[in-house]
């Protein structure tokens, strides 16, 4: 019977989010294992609050950041505490591409650097990674959940952008008919 016990506690416990206890999750330094903490940070308002004892427990990369997750949210974090708000991909922080990673302002996406500063705010409704200096961009396209729990991008106008935000293919074509980058 405990064994039966043990199984269920142990279910549960995997099909527990970090939101659903308040909690918040980063990779500790000593161990460089994803973990989850109880009431560790705060994130309303557009404010993130973290301990001091859980700034002082990240794990900073070459670029003395931290990926960091509280509330729902997943952000980027430097040692004196400045954050950026990072869109939710592949399971956890927008990646760093090309030096970039993605924010959401207003609906639009907007690139940060790693120094966590605004480097192109290009006003489009969705925007990926850069890649080879471009990136895939649309207008008017909308985040449908799918039947699988995954999420999925339709409609809108699409097209690419350089580094610099100007169009290198025009954001005026279906997905469908994009030519090749």
């Amino acid at each position: 019977m405990t064994r039966y016990i043990t199984i269920i506690i142990i279910l549960f416990i995997i099909s527990v989010k970090a939101e659903d206890f308040n909690s918040c999750g980063y990779i500790h330094k000593n161990t460089n294992l994803y973990e989850l903490f109880a009431n560790c940070a705060s994130y309303k308002d557009g404010n993130l609050q973290i301990s001091k004892e859980h700034i002082k427990n990240l794990y900073f990369d070459k670029f003395d950041t931290a990926s960091f997750f509280t509330s729902g949210q997943y952000f980027y974090v430097k040692p004196d505490g400045r954050f950026l708000p990072v869109l939710f991909y592949d399971n956890g922080a927008d990646y760093f591409e090309e030096g970039l990673t993605r924010s959401l302002k207003s609906g639009k996406i907007e690139y940060y650097n790693t120094d966590l500063k605004l480097v192109l705010s290009p006003g489009y409704d969705w925007s990926w990674p850069f890649h080879e200096g471009k990136a895939l961009v649309c207008n008017g396209c909308v985040l449908t959940s799918l039947e699988d729990g995954h999420k999925a991008l339709k409609g809108g106008l699409w097209g690419y952008i350089n580094k610099e935000g100007k169009e290198i293919i025009p954001v005026k074509y279906k997905a469908s008919d994009l030519p090749k980058k």
